[in-house]
């Protein structure tokens, strides 16, 4: 690493120099604090006693330690110019306890023995690590095994998990961390996280991870007052914390720069992930993540060159968006709430669905081919319902059944929250086990619906391919639609029927039935159509869907 293009701004390297790092004997410590007057290291290799590190013109201050060993835990002291002294945990630190406040010496090395190829089509499942290792009866390491199992029955072809790196608050999903270089210690040891991508790869299942970067913990072991001045926040007040009480990064300074491009080059090379999810970018985008005060031109530039990082290390570049995103900042995908509505409507009574006709016709027709649609764990756990209890009435498996039919029917990568593709029942919290095995008779015939939904999706361009086109039909009928599906010579009709009456509608195709959300082995009536001669009826039940091939 070049120190100087560190300090520039310009470097993606920085956590091969600082941090702990093993020499023939023990390790040497690297740490960056400019304005500091010194930097001592305590830890269990010196009896927690100080030991003073050599100070350098470019702010860098070093030691090595030759007892240091792997498991050590160590923590600096920083003294200001003023004789403050501060402890502080390692920035560049791969394993924190966080009940201590103290960095860990690691040995997390792994040669990854599967290369990642980009698959297609895209169709992510979001995990949340924390829910799945509640589970105290299997170890963390056969709750992967399964995941994966899980992941690949369900047809999905990417899992997405939210953040993975070491954090406080439980309540924050990770979202505002505590050391962003770190696999945090509740989710086990990064060795095994790495065995388990390696895994993926080798059974075609790509990873995404999330990291946020408008934010980090205000604790005072971490960045907040680094070595006595801000050398990665705000210097004023009122925009060095967010609303949430947690501080935010200042792009226009160049050692954030540096420090969230090494972020990214980290986990991308040293985890071998397949893509990263920028969480949140409406927190950079604007100043506070508040709409009304504007762009922050400096994260929008800072935002450019993180994605040229990202495609620089041959990797996909996502974002999540608190609202409808209308930016062109170079994302191949980015997830958005474009179908919040579609939930929002199907919590009305049948009769009022009608009225939103229009906002369904949009979410139909629009060219979504670089976004990510789908319902990620805030749909989950908003108005403290999952998604399938926020469906109006009794009939909840039928509604859930249609509304994945349009969804998986769109024009648009896919994305699902865990739990969603067995009907769960049970409102997401970070204190709960999620359970995917064990389904009653609903979730089991549901989830038989799920996987063959999602394998037409896979095995269809006409509804994967991003240059697939839509063509909406003008039919009869409230809250009825039909639209044609298609790419070159393959087209495919999709009707959706998201009222509690039933509709018998003339066909305009010869068409050949795929997949009818009443089939009796989804324990629905079994009034399905086969195959269909032009101007012959199709008959939808009440919340009925279904997708035609037309011959």
């Amino acid at each position: 690493m070049d120190t100087r293009e560190y300090l520039q701004g310009l470097s993606s390297d920085g956590y091969k120099f600082f941090g702990s790092h093993k020499k023939d004997k023990g390790y040497i410590f690297r740490i960056l604090a400019p304005n500091a007057k010194e930097v001592h290291i305590i830890g269990d290799f010196n009896d927690w006693q100080e030991s003073k590190l050599r100070s350098y013109s470019t702010g860098v201050f070093s030691i090595n330690i030759k007892n240091a060993k792997v498991k050590d835990r160590y923590q600096y002291i920083i003294t200001d110019k003023n004789g403050q002294k501060f402890k502080k945990i390692d920035p560049f630190s791969r394993k924190i306890l966080i009940n201590e406040n103290s960095s860990v010496v690691t040995d997390d090395s792994y040669k990854f023995n599967n290369k990642k190829t980009k698959i297609s089509p895209t169709n992510i499942y979001q995990v949340h690590l924390g829910s799945l290792f509640k589970d105290d009866s299997k170890d963390k390491n056969q709750i992967l095994d399964d995941l994966l199992e899980h992941v690949i029955a369900n047809n999905f072809t990417y899992i997405k998990f939210l953040p993975v790196t070491e954090y406080k608050n439980y309540k924050s999903y990770g979202f505002n961390s505590i050391g962003l270089f770190a696999f945090t210690n509740r989710y086990g040891e990064s060795k095994d996280f790495k065995k388990f991508i390696d895994n993926c790869h080798k059974n075609k299942i790509e990873i995404i991870l999330d990291l946020d970067f408008s934010q980090f913990d205000p604790d005072s072991y971490y960045l907040n007052d680094f070595d006595g001045t801000r050398l990665y926040n705000y210097d004023y007040d009122d925009i060095n914390y967010t609303y949430h009480n947690t501080i935010n990064f200042d792009p226009e300074k160049n050692l954030t720069k540096s420090y969230l491009k090494s972020c990214l080059s980290f986990w991308i090379n040293e985890f071998n992930v397949d893509g990263i999810e920028l969480s949140n970018i409406d927190s950079m985008i604007y100043w506070q993540g508040d709409f009304s005060r504007g762009v922050n031109d400096k994260f929008m530039d800072l935002i450019r060159e993180l994605i040229d990082l990202i495609h620089a290390n041959k990797s996909l570049a996502l974002a999540s968006f608190n609202g409808i995103y209308d930016f062109d900042l170079g994302f191949d995908y980015v997830y958005d709430y474009s179908l919040r509505p579609l939930i929002r409507i199907n919590q009305k009574q049948p009769f009022e669905r009608n009225y939103y006709k229009k906002d369904v016709g949009k979410i139909i027709n629009s060219n979504n081919s670089n976004r990510i649609l789908g319902f990620s764990y805030i749909d989950s756990f908003l108005d403290e319902a999952s998604l399938a209890m926020k469906m109006y009435g009794s009939e909840k498996s039928k509604q859930m059944k249609t509304i994945f039919t349009l969804f998986y029917s769109l024009n648009s990568s896919k994305m699902l929250f865990m739990g969603d593709e067995i009907l769960s029942n049970q409102t997401f919290s970070v204190y709960e086990n999620i359970d995917m095995h064990t389904l009653d008779k609903n979730q089991g015939t549901f989830n038989k619906f799920y996987k063959d939904l999602s394998k037409i999706y896979l095995n269809y361009k006409a509804l994967n391919d991003e240059k697939s086109k839509t063509t909406i039909l003008d039919i009869e009928g409230y809250s009825l639609y039909a639209f044609v599906r298609e790419f070159e010579d393959e087209k495919l009709l999709v009707i959706i029927n998201l009222t509690d009456i039933d509709y018998s509608i003339k066909s305009p195709y010869k068409i050949k039935e795929l997949i009818n959300s009443e089939d009796i082995s989804y324990e629905g009536s079994g009034n399905i159509n086969g195959n269909i001669e032009k101007n012959e009826k199709i008959y939808l039940s009440p919340y009925g869907s279904a997708i035609f091939k037309i011959l």
